[in-house]
């Protein structure tokens, strides 16, 4: 939620936003070291299905919010997860266009900030 809300908000609670964001990335490059997906297998489980939004939708909020959420330098194994999850076949077919999503983004943050 933090990444969503950093994208919109200002000064202090953007700050907030962003490091309530990075702490749970944090969390996540933590559990997927060393690991193909979270599951511990060469297998998508549970988690991986939960968290697939992460490949689809940070690159486009972090663009939205101008901000850098995740980076290769802290993430890595978060970054190489997200990209190995985005290139299974049944995943990437069923990711709404990039090009909609973000529009999306942009109209829901843009209403955000207008309600401020």
């Amino acid at each position: 939620m933090g990444s969503f809300m950093a994208a919109w908000k200002d000064g202090e609670e953007r700050e907030k936003a962003i490091e309530s964001a990075q702490e749970s990335f944090a969390f996540l490059e933590k559990l997927i070291q060393g690991k193909k997906y979270f599951s511990g297998e060469d297998e998508i489980g549970y988690l991986d299905l939960a968290l697939g939004w992460i490949p689809l939708c940070l690159d486009i909020m972090e663009e939205v919010g101008g901000m850098k959420l995740v980076d290769a330098e802290k993430f890595p194994s978060l970054l190489e997860w997200a990209h190995n999850f985005a290139e299974i076949p049944l995943i990437k077919e069923r990711f709404p266009p990039r090009n909609a999503l973000a529009n999306y983004f942009h109209k829901i943050v843009g209403l955000k900030r207008s309600k401020k």
